[in-house]
């Protein structure tokens, strides 16, 4: 333990001298203009109270309001979250496949049936389909470190806030936006449009906003075997419809639809001994679909001395995936169905701002409904009309949690204030798992129900020494849900009905902090170290004995896992030349098992003490800058770059099912530059400007019994080489 420590403080020291010299140093050779342009604060909603500065939390969070994601080009998940310290992103497959994945601080979701250990919410509503593109993304905030007091059991490791924007009835707003685009290896021409519309239909009391998005995308995987080329398209349209009711300054009533309807041609995976974004199987096609409602009802009502806050959603989503391959000497056609549904409910009341005591406390409730089906079928041809059923896998999970939070904050001094909360929670899982073989039921049944109580809680104290500079210190929880395995049987995958039921797992974390605002608000400057303690972490293992159909993998709880590590965000405008915006992270993490484990008992050593969790980048870092000038009288130009990097992992892990390959570094380069003048701006840009393919993820394949069985066959990555033209025109204000 004392050299993990030794190396967390001497990495942090070196890179925080590091770092802060490196961009201080330009500023001893020159006088700061008074006349430049200061940073603008970023306000973020993710404390569930009024908006707040970023740097008046104490807390570790990188945000983005819509500013800054538009200067950063996003529209898909990972163009935001690399720019976030500490943090990594895993993708399964590509739209509407799965979860679009982060883990943040080195934590991962390392069993592939456990809930994701970053949640993610949109205005409110932890469910919001399985792959999420952005428009009319006025806020995201992600924090890093359990927040398990205020979002519950799925923010082991963090949390990741998303927020539209809200109806105005102050006045008439709108924008259109057209993009036409085109990547290395695709198939075509790709384009987008998307834009808003906000009408007050009642003066500062009713208002409505409509925002849309269309995109029709060329795919770039080349299917080898029978010559076809961007074998990935995809076509989405997605919308979301707001209304905002405020008849007094006291109430106001936001209702939200949100939906999504996407179709891809087949997966973004290509094989890795190609050497290229390529593929070799007997088929085209592997589609998927994602299509949900999001319904959300939030309400807001000042009492004067508090203020009484409602949230609900209503989530459904249908999907499904498909894909063929012949591994087995024969063809398959392996399809799987998503049928997903919940319902949430939030009540808080948080005190009136002003004083040196400030509260919150809520109620919470959801309830969640996952129905999977798998079915494999035999085809004697693609074109088979009636191919034979094979294995049937299905089932529905009910997760069901409800909770009473509240936090307590008290000024002890003007400068140095305390934190206390809590959550007191129940939970069920209800598993209802059937495995049909050639339709019929032969009994084998993973059926059970899991629950349990538990509370966690978090205490923080924060010092003010100026305006301008806070240190923090913080202890918090977090905490996972427990589950089953999917089944169970020796007869079937050699897999003892011991390992039935895997339990939760549970966050210890403290983190030291300082944020400061420095050089007249031209420069901020965040810092963070932390020590987490991960205790009885479910992991995914293979069986060392097969039943009928090979070897199976399951769940279970390994042994405590321990990370250190250190972030710093430093923003700067104006202050290395005028006209210059620059953003600068870097996380140094590292984590060990604490214990051997024998995962299966009575076999091998499944992990040794000092054993890392698989995929974890050691170091990662970002830059953004910009330079924004005035190309005439009326109009001003600007050119911006950012770039990203990922440390060397390795898929090598104690469940043995990603063999043992080196994961290259990932480095990444984006540009773009355009000009605004009057309602206009024309924007050229370059993503992927290196064409890079970094590994979002890595897939394991080959049948039991074959040389690939258990070893990394296939990768999924970025898009490469993107070269597009935007055109955006803005209405009314």
């Amino acid at each position: 333990m004392r050299s993990f420590t030794s190396r967390l403080i001497r990495r942090a020291g070196a890179a925080l001298f590091a770092v802060s010299g490196a961009v201080a140093a330009p500023v001893s050779a020159q006088e700061i203009d008074s006349d430049a342009t200061v940073i603008e604060e970023i306000l973020v909603t993710a404390d569930k109270r009024s908006a707040r500065s970023v740097q008046d939390l104490a807390a570790s969070i990188t945000a983005f309001d819509a500013t800054k994601l538009e200067r950063l080009d996003v529209l898909d998940f990972d163009d935001f979250i690399v720019q976030v310290p500490g943090t990594n992103f895993i993708n399964d497959g590509g739209p509407g496949r799965s979860n679009e994945v982060a883990s943040i601080r080195g934590l991962s979701a390392v069993a592939d049936n456990t809930e994701g250990v970053v949640a993610q919410y949109l205005d409110g509503a932890p469910h919001f389909g399985n792959t999420y593109r952005f428009f009319d993304i006025g806020e995201v905030a992600v924090l890093r470190g359990p927040q398990g007091t205020l979002w519950g059991a799925q923010a082991i490791g963090g949390l990741i806030y998303f927020r539209s924007n809200r109806p105005d009835p102050a006045g008439f707003d709108a924008e259109v936006q057209g993009d036409v685009y085109g990547t290395s290896g695709d198939s075509g021409t790709s384009s987008r449009l998307s834009g808003y519309v906000n009408v007050p239909l009642a003066e500062d009391v009713f208002a409505v906003r409509l925002a849309a998005q269309r995109i029709d995308e060329a795919g770039y995987i080349e299917n080898i075997r029978t010559g076809t080329e961007g074998i990935n398209d995809v076509e989405e349209t997605a919308w979301r419809l707001s209304a905002l009711y405020q008849p007094t300054d006291s109430l106001s009533v936001t209702a939200i639809w949100h939906g999504n309807d996407l179709e891809a041609d087949a997966p973004t995976y290509f094989d890795i001994s190609l050497g290229g974004l390529q593929v070799d199987q007997p088929s085209d096609a592997g589609p998927a679909e994602q299509n949900y409602d999001l319904f959300n009802l939030i309400v807001d009502y000042d009492l004067g001395w508090a203020t009484v806050s409602y949230n609900g959603s209503r989530y459904t989503n249908d999907g499904f995936y498909t894909d063929f391959n012949d591994e087995l000497g024969f063809l398959q056609q392996v399809t799987t169905t998503i049928d997903e549904k919940a319902t949430t409910h939030e009540l808080r009341l948080a005190s009136a701002g002003g004083g040196r005591l400030q509260w919150i406390v809520g109620l919470y409730y959801d309830e969640y409904d996952d129905f999977d089906q798998t079915i494999d079928y035999s085809l004697a041809s693609l074109d088979d009309p009636s191919p034979a059923e094979g294995l049937t896998q299905g089932g529905l999970k009910i997760l069901t949690d409800r909770a009473l939070f509240g936090e307590v904050s008290y000024d002890l001094t003007d400068k140095l204030t305390v934190l206390v909360g809590g959550r007191f929670f129940d939970w069920e899982v209800d598993n209802q798992e059937v495995f049909l073989i050639g339709g019929a039921d032969f009994g084998f049944v993973t059926n059970g129900v899991a629950s349990d109580s538990d509370f966690f809680h978090k205490i923080a104290i924060e010092y003010r020494a100026t305006d301008d500079l806070m240190v923090y210190g913080s202890r918090a929880e977090g905490f996972r849900f427990g589950g089953f395995n999917t089944f169970v049987g020796e007869d079937l995958f050699g897999i003892s009905e011991e390992f039935f039921e895997f339990g939760p797992d549970t966050l210890v974390s403290y983190e030291a902090g300082v944020k400061s605002t420095l050089l007249d608000n031209r420069m901020i400057l965040n810092a963070a170290v932390y020590f987490l303690d991960w205790q009885e972490v479910q992991a995914v293992v293979q069986s060392d004995t097969a039943g009928a159909f090979g070897q199976g993998f399951f769940t279970t709880n390994a042994p405590d896992l321990e990370a250190m590590g250190a972030e710093i965000e430093i923003v700067t405008q104006d202050l290395i030349a005028p006209g210059v915006y620059a953003a600068l992270t870097y996380a140094w993490t590292e984590n060990e098992f604490q214990d051997d484990a024998q995962l299966f008992p009575g076999t091998r050593v499944t992990i040794s003490k000092g054993d890392e969790l698989r995929r974890t980048p050691t170091d990662t870092w970002s830059l953004d800058v910009g330079y924004q000038f005035a190309l005439t009288p009326n109009a001003d130009a600007f050119v911006r770059a950012n770039y990203w990097h990922k440390a060397s992992t390795s898929t090598f892990g104690f469940n043995g099912n990603d063999g043992n390959v080196t994961v290259p570094s990932q480095n990444v380069v984006n540009f773009s530059a355009g000009a605004n003048w009057n309602s206009w701006q024309l924007k050229l840009y370059v993503d992927n400007v290196t064409d890079k393919a970094p590994w979002l993820n890595v897939f394991s394949g080959g049948a039991v019994g074959t040389p690939e069985a258990g070893q990394a066959v296939r990768a999924n990555t970025i898009r490469p080489r993107t070269v597009g033209l935007e055109a955006t025109y803005r209405f009314g204000r």
